[in-house]
């Protein structure tokens, strides 16, 4: 489409094609909203299509305009829903996000529904105020367990929002939160996708693309791009992240209207041994060793910044226990330093004659790659603290909201 300036002249006319072929057009239209979606506007309305311009320009502003109109509560009520749906442990006020027409569930709460889309026009269509407006609400804050047996047994699905359903961390969540209480997390803004660290035998294995085989998946050489937030990641959709994708992480082919939270074993094989979590532990423990000469002071760091609070009695008396016996078995045993590849090798068959071949990739990006910190890099004692952090970044008190 030429620029704004070159728009010129009478748009090309449009006509409905009979059975959807180009070869058949049939009654010619103009610029217009679909009818079904525009009947309920009044004749001064700026829904109408007379405000629809028939020259080369102006039609996406006035498209544009008629979605953000008042008269419109559609794109309201769709937002709104949005929000509460991501407050609310995945509970929405319409049951189907992507579906407001006839086949869509009903709204459980439909005055609540529109008085929040008028709130929300009303505040300038500002989502940071509407999550504040909704998270200061008694619905918001109520307990995670309901107030009353009663209604819990007459209202199993907590329709009646008598308490706020706990909900675990989604997959993104759990990974930029750890990166944010270890002090390791980039929250820059913008700019083009990074490469984060994934497991390594699942990103060297083979691939195929367009029928060729496919570069080996080499994270960003910058521990500061790699651990940039999750939604900055470039994506593969035939190579998944592990860490992510075990705790309901969408695909990337089709559009996904509320994720899947499902609690299965590999989730916990994830958090306690997957190298990401300890690297975080040990980076936490390193973080808390500066900050405290004793252990309960290394302590109350790692609890103020996991968990919001100082350790209980029992707790401390628990995890001192377990650091002393942790550091009996570290202090006795050295971790050796474990290099990256800076080759791999694929085995393939050559399409036209059927013979195998070896090819050796370089891996570039891992020849000037800064690696985050290693158990090799710290003493017994800074390993041993990992320890600890590593129990309570597996804990349900940092992976779920109550």
């Amino acid at each position: 489409m030429p620029p704004p300036a070159q728009r010129k002249g009478k748009p090309e006319a449009i006509h409905v094609l009979t059975g959807g072929s180009i070869e058949a057009p049939a009654q010619e239209v103009s610029p217009n909203i679909l009818s079904v979606v525009g009947g309920f506007a009044s004749p001064e309305s700026s829904l109408t299509a007379k405000s629809f311009s028939e020259g080369m320009s102006g039609r996406r502003t006035t498209l544009a305009n008629w979605i953000l109109d008042r008269e419109n509560p559609l794109t309201a009520r769709v937002m709104v829903n949005r929000v509460w749906q991501h407050l609310f442990s995945g509970q929405a006020l319409v049951g189907t996000p992507n579906d407001f027409g006839k086949m869509g569930k009903r709204p459980t709460h439909p005055e609540l529904l529109d008085y929040l889309a008028r709130w929300f026009m009303d505040h300038g269509w500002s989502v940071k105020k509407l999550q504040s407006f909704i998270m200061a609400s008694e619905a918001y804050q109520r307990a995670a367990a309901p107030a009353d047996s009663e209604i819990a047994r007459k209202d199993g699905a907590n329709q009646w929002l008598d308490y706020f359903p706990p909900r675990r961390l989604q997959a993104e969540e759990l990974r930029d939160g750890m990166l944010a209480i270890t002090g390791e997390l980039n929250r820059e803004a913008g700019g083009p996708g990074t490469f984060p660290e994934i497991n390594w035998e699942v990103a060297f294995q083979p691939r195929l693309v367009m029928g060729t085989i496919a570069p080996a998946y080499q994270p960003s050489p910058k521990r500061a791009e790699r651990h940039r937030r999750s939604l900055y990641h470039f994506r593969y959709r035939s190579l998944a992240d592990p860490l992510l994708e075990v705790f309901n992480r969408p695909g990337s082919e089709m559009a996904c209207d509320a994720r899947d939270e499902t609690i299965i074993a590999p989730q916990a094989f994830a958090l306690f041994n997957s190298e990401f979590v300890h690297d975080r532990a040990l980076a936490l423990a390193a973080l808390a060793q500066q900050k405290g000469a004793a252990f309960p002071e290394r302590l109350a760091v790692i609890y103020r910044r996991l968990l919001g609070r100082a350790p209980s009695a029992d707790e401390a008396a628990v995890f001192q226990k377990h650091f002393e016996r942790t550091l009996k078995h570290h202090r006795a045993s050295t971790p050796v330093e474990e290099p990256l590849p800076l080759t791999v090798e694929r085995e393939s068959v050559e399409e036209l004659t059927g013979e195998p071949f070896v090819m050796v990739e370089e891996l570039d990006n891992l020849k000037n790659y800064e690696r985050d910190l290693k158990p090799w890099d710290v003493d017994a004692e800074t390993r041993a603290l990992a320890e600890v952090c590593l129990v309570l970044l597996n804990s349900n008190e940092f992976s779920f909201l109550y």
